[in-house]
């Protein structure tokens, strides 16, 4: 079975956050989009991301204040991505190698286009047979 590209399932919609932005900023353009990750950068320039769990065991429970913090402070400069046309089998694959539930996605200039999350592929493919191939595929066990 040929499996789905990336690009039929990623979040297209997608929200950088400047590096110079305080943690106060990132959290609440976290709160309004819904979502406990932000790509870091300047317009399709990615440096890094920043996750809630960034915020809190970095800044927060290091007594570091919210509001002067910055965003390039607490974020991962080491992000793990894919491209457009990966399949879903391959992305899963690079989440189970690196520990990650979620991939910056890349289109063929190396620009950013979005973000596939492992969760998304479970909500959002109507094959369910393939999801559990992805499944199977980022957990190691047989489908």
């Amino acid at each position: 079975m040929e499996s789905k590209q990336v690009k039929k399932l990623m979040e297209m919609d997608l929200k950088l956050i400047n590096p110079d932005a305080s943690l106060e900023e990132a959290s609440k353009m976290m709160k309004q989009y819904d979502c406990g990750f932000l790509p870091v950068g300047v317009e399709n320039t990615l440096e890094g991301i920043i996750t809630d769990r960034d915020i809190v065991i970095r800044a927060l429970a290091e007594g570091k204040d919210p509001k002067s913090e910055r965003v390039r402070d607490v974020m991962s400069d080491s992000v793990c991505c894919c491209k457009e046309t990966d399949t879903l089998e391959d992305a899963a694959r690079v989440m189970s190698e690196n520990r990650v539930g979620r991939l910056v996605v890349k289109d063929d200039g190396n620009n950013i286009s979005g973000i596939l999350t492992f969760g998304r592929i479970i909500r959002m493919n109507d094959n369910k047979q393939e999801t559990s191939e992805v499944v199977a595929t980022a957990t190691g066990k047989a489908a």
